[in-house]
Parts: structure tokens; sequence; C-alpha cells
């Protein structure tokens, strides 16, 4: 009797650190979204302005994919060797070097050193990218879903006031910056600043040693190569890169789209704002059903939901923002779907040895895709429009899809993963 007091009080005390930290992860994530989201909802249009290419707008968004998939595959090894808590610290003050780098860009009109600030901010978000894992360690195995889809919705708050303070703020600041664009940049400046020291002072202790997955023994001889090679594991990554296939280059082209049609930068912000309400907001919900219904089932909705707003956005008038708004809020409430889905999946069966590096991985992998999307989409947005090239978004989808069912091992393993649940062995 004597002894178990004790113990619960200490089980009681450490489920309060692991909510703390859980909360800190929120409130930092929340700043560095809006100053992330900032930065997407000009990129595009100033890269037009600066270099008179359309092909060319698309060129900084690529380079921040680049620089998210050096960052994660980077930041998740450096995770495995000095904890959770030291990626997260240096992520936000990097992307703020890079923010800075991309401001002094366009109030220059220095088309390439917005290009390289976009490479360098991207690598630092890459750290947010990989929180949901932590997010993920800090929760039950039954609750895991719903702690990353908490995580990911934070992503809603930042994203919508960050998507909404870019006119305002590029108005406020264009008499001094001389262009409408820097405001967006100055605001993701000091936005990663202040999510940098939210992690550094709340981030204690070190969430890899409060972890309820840091009693698991790693697997003896795990290595990333055998884990990548697990077909759980390989059908969590192609869906990660269907989605974000098919997501960028529907939202890179977006802006483009919105400001031909005679629209502003109030207009553009409203789309995006849609679309990371999509995303977004619903992630709580969306995670609770991964863990209720399964990854499976949560995978294909994504999909369907995918095909549903590409047929939207290529069929919308070309003065319809409403229909673009309603096609980007599906797409991204698809995203979401495939998204945790996916990421809960990748988590429970990468051997926990080697789960951190792993984890990078799948997300480098998952960002070259939007390195590449995003180029795609200006030369296509360039060369056969806006409807031709949301259709050919569901092209990544489809292909990948195909491959996993034309596979045998990864055909047998989508059947068996959805008749039993998901461990590691798989």
């Amino acid at each position: 009797m004597t002894k178990s007091a004790p113990l619960r009080a200490t089980r009681s005390d450490l489920a309060a650190v692991r909510r703390r930290l859980a909360y800190v992860l929120f409130s930092g994530a929340v700043l560095a979204w809006l100053a992330f989201v900032a930065t997407l909802a000009v990129a595009t249009v100033a890269a037009r302005s600066l270099s008179g290419s359309t092909m060319m707008a698309g060129l900084p968004l690529a380079a921040g994919a680049l620089g998210q998939a050096l960052g994660t595959n980077l930041l998740g090894r450096l995770s495995t060797r000095y904890g959770r808590r030291f990626i997260m610290v240096i992520g936000p003050p990097v992307s703020a070097c890079g923010a800075a780098l991309e401001l002094i860009g366009v109030t220059a009109g220095w088309y390439w050193v917005l290009v390289g600030g976009a490479i360098l901010m991207g690598a630092g978000v890459g750290a947010i990218h990989l929180a949901r894992y932590v997010a993920a360690e800090l929760a039950e195995d039954s609750e895991r879903g719903k702690a990353m889809g908490l995580l990911v919705w934070s992503a809603t708050i930042g994203s919508v006031i960050g998507a909404s303070l870019v006119d305002l703020v590029g108005r406020l600041t264009q008499g001094w910056l001389g262009t409408p664009y820097g405001g967006a940049f100055l605001l993701a400046t000091v936005a990663f600043l202040l999510s940098w020291m939210i992690f550094w002072v709340g981030l204690r202790p070190d969430p890899s040693k409060v972890a309820v997955t840091s009693a698991v023994r790693p697997e003896q001889g795990a290595t990333v190569g055998a884990a990548l090679r697990l077909p759980a594991v390989q059908i969590a990554i192609l869906a990660l890169l269907s989605a974000q296939g098919a997501m960028v280059l529907v939202m890179t082209a977006t802006p483009l789209r919105v400001e031909d049609a005679g629209y502003g930068l109030d207009a553009v912000g409203l789309v995006l704002s849609v679309h990371a309400v999509g995303m977004f907001a619903f992630a709580p919900l969306v995670g609770k059903l991964v863990d209720r219904l399964g990854r499976l089932p949560m995978l294909g909705m994504g999909m369907c939901l995918t095909v549903v707003s590409l047929l939207l956005t290529g069929t919308a008038p070309y003065d319809g923002v409403f229909v673009l708004a309603l096609g980007l809020f599906v797409l991204g409430l698809g995203w979401n779907c495939s998204f945790l889905a996916s990421s809960s999946m990748l988590f429970t069966s990468a051997p926990p040895g080697v789960r951190q590096v792993v984890e990078g991985w799948a997300d480098s992998a998952a960002w070259t895709m939007v390195m590449l999307g995003s180029i795609a989409s200006g030369v296509l947005m360039g060369s056969v429009g806006y409807r031709w090239l949301s259709l050919t978004a569901a092209l990544p989808m489809l292909l990948i899809l195909a491959l996993a069912l034309a596979v045998p091992r990864l055909r047998t393993a989508i059947t068996s993963l959805g008749t039993r649940p998901l461990d590691s062995s798989s």
C-alpha cells in the first residue's frame, strides 16, 4: 500500500509533464505555422514580380521544399543522437534567418536571394514537421492518432492568422519597405523567433526522456535500410508522397490563378486560409477516426476527397474565386486524412531503435516531392494553364496507387493491414 501510492503519484506527475510538453509543442507550432504560411501566400507572386516569368514563380517554393527535404533528413538523425528538444530548439532560428534573407531579396529586388532564403527557411521548418512524431511519443498507443491530430491542428490557427495578416502587414510596411510583399517575410522572421523562445524556455525536460515509447527496448540489429524495406513502412511513405504531390501542384499555382483573374492579395489570403482550414482544422477529429476506423480506410477517404477537389478546381469559372476556395478546402481535407493516417502508420510500423531516422527519411522524401511539384506547377501553369494542371495533379496519386497494387509484397501488405492491428514487426 505504501509502495503503490508513490508509484501512482509518479505516474500522475509524468502524465502531467507530458501534457505540459504537448501544450508547449502546440504553442510553438502555432507561431511557426503562422510564419511559414505567411511566406507561402506571397512567395509565388513576389517571385513572378521579381523575375517577370510565370515559370520561375514556383522556384522559391521548390527551394523551400528542398530545404525541408534536407532539414527533415538531417534533423531526424540529430534527434536520434541529441534528443527531440535539440531539433525543436534549433529549427525556428534557422527559419528566422531564412525569412530575413527572403525579406532582403524582395526589398532589394534580388530574386536569387529570395530563393536562397527559402532553402534556409525550409530547413528549419523541418523541425516543425517532425513535431507530430514528438506528440505521438508523448501519447498512449490508443491515442497516437489523436495526439498527432491535435499537433497538426495547431497549423489551423497559425495558417489562418498568417494568411489573413499578409495583406494588412503588406500595406502597413509598403511605405518603408518599398514593396507590398516584404511585410509577410518580416512577420515570418518575428514569428519564428517567438516560436524559438517558447521551445527554448518551455520544452524541458527533453520529450525523449519522458516519452511513452522510451521504455520500449530497441530491436537488436534494426537498421534504417531494413526498416525502409518493411511493407508497412513503404506503404506509409508512398501515401505521404501521393498526398503531398497532388496538393502541392494545385496549391502552388492557385495564387497565380487568383491574381490572373484580377483579384488582390486579400483574395489570395482568403483562398489559402480556407485551404488551411481544410488541411488542419479537422485534424483532431481525423486523428480520432484514424484510431477508431483504422489507417487504410482513412487513406481511402483522403484519396476520394482529393479527386473531388481536383475536379472542382479544374472546372471552376475563370472568376470563380469561391469555387476555387471550395476546391482548395476539399483538397486540404483530403490531404489531412491521408497525412495523419500515413504518419500514424509510419510511427507504429518503424522499429523503435531507428524510428526517428526513418521519420526523417520519410518526410525528406515527401518534401522532395513538394520540391518537384513546385517546379512542375510553374511550368504547367505557364504552358497548359490551371485547368489542365488541376487534372494533372491526380497523376502522382494514381501512379503511386498503381505501384502499390502492382507490387506483390505491397499488395499483400495492404490486405494484411486491413485485417489486423499494425505493429513494428509487420
